[in-house]
């Protein structure tokens, strides 16, 4: 997506290095090897579009972690006075609105910094479902669903399942299981899309309201799967939310 805004982290570099450098943190590496590696995989030297980036959110980052170092807080003052930070947005509508957010983060890097931090170590989130796998989901009503594992997405913050909803509902399990031709449902509110991205929650929730049925549908290589390139729209939800979800864009509750 690149930039979205004018603040330093609505930009997916940005966002993706302050992600990167606290979990080296996490992972007990000290700050400034943890900047030698950044440098080293990002090289932002002499990229007239990553350098600006990439020092000022590695400065920010740095000091809201109370680890801001001599070397980075110079580069990121740098790229602000020589224009670099603000050339993207010269001349056009939001220029005033980016001066006001660097002339803010150049403030923040000469204040006093905040007491050093301890950062934990990013705790990954894990999925064993396997493709065409069964899943029933207890509704509030009572009422059973059945999701169909697709593939798994994986991420810095770990797996996630892509799931599809299936056209079945009912007040038991369905012990004898459901034909492999079942029908996928469609988002009512999202464009005819079936993809579900389920993020993770308490295992406590997962035990009182979803039960793997043991049973596997053999699904062809290419279902679900569409070639690079191409949209295949998914819908990113949680299980905290997914109650509201079925009764937003499937109707059911």
């Amino acid at each position: 997506m690149g930039a979205w805004g004018t603040g330093i982290f609505s930009d997916d570099n940005a966002a993706d290095l302050r992600d990167d450098y606290r979990d080296l943190i996490g992972d007990g590496v000290a700050g400034p090897e943890a900047t030698d590696r950044l440098i080293a995989q990002w090289s932002p030297r002499g990229d007239p579009d990553l350098e600006p980036v990439f020092w000022l959110a590695l400065s920010l980052t740095q000091w809201s972690c109370g680890r801001l170092e001599a070397q980075v807080k110079a580069e990121a003052l740098r790229v602000i006075e020589d224009g670099s930070a603000i050339r993207p947005w010269l001349g056009g509508p939001d220029e005033r609105k980016r001066r006001k957010v660097l002339d803010a983060a150049r403030a923040k890097l000469e204040s006093p910094q905040p007491p050093e931090q301890k950062i934990k170590k990013r705790k990954l989130a894990t999925c064993d479902w396997e493709r065409g796998e069964l899943l029933a989901y207890r509704m509030l009503s009572g009422e059973f669903l059945v999701l169909r594992m697709l593939d798994l997405k994986v991420d810095k913050g770990g797996a996630y399942p892509n799931c599809e909803l299936l056209d079945w509902h009912g007040s038991e399990l369905p012990a004898q299981g459901l034909p492999d031709t079942t029908p996928a449902r469609e988002l009512k509110d999202y464009g005819g899309g079936k993809r579900l991205m389920i993020l993770s929650i308490g295992k406590r929730f997962l035990k009182d309201r979803l039960t793997r049925l043991n049973i596997k549908h053999q699904l062809p290589e290419t279902y679900s799967r569409v070639p690079r390139g191409h949209p295949n729209p998914t819908r990113i939800t949680s299980w905290k939310d997914f109650d509201h979800l079925l009764e937003k864009s499937y109707q059911l509750r």
